[in-house]
């Protein structure tokens, strides 16, 4: 498992129910887990076990994003996801 190192934009889309909205292009800091990624990243230590292959994490992250958008995301809950997968990983 290998960290995104450049800024990539978050597109959320406009909701087709309320006329007004918009879509809405944010940006993420690379080497920062956000909810989505750190959702992803627990998905893919999980299914590497499950196929009983290795695991090699080249690691140059900054941490959890803090702000207030993503703790409503959860990153928390996603970030602790990332914890249990290693922590029950059986592979090498």
């Amino acid at each position: 498992i290998a960290v995104e190192t450049r800024t990539v934009e978050q597109i959320i889309p406009a909701d087709p129910a309320n006329p007004a909205s918009s879509e809405n292009v944010q940006p993420q800091a690379g080497n920062v887990f956000y909810p989505d990624s750190s959702f992803k990243t627990a998905q893919a230590i999980r299914d590497m076990d499950k196929e009983g292959l290795p695991l090699m994490i080249f690691a140059n992250w900054r941490g959890f994003s803090g702000g207030s958008r993503d703790m409503y995301g959860e990153i928390l809950k996603f970030g602790s996801y990332i914890v249990d997968a290693l922590r029950e990983y059986s592979n090498p």
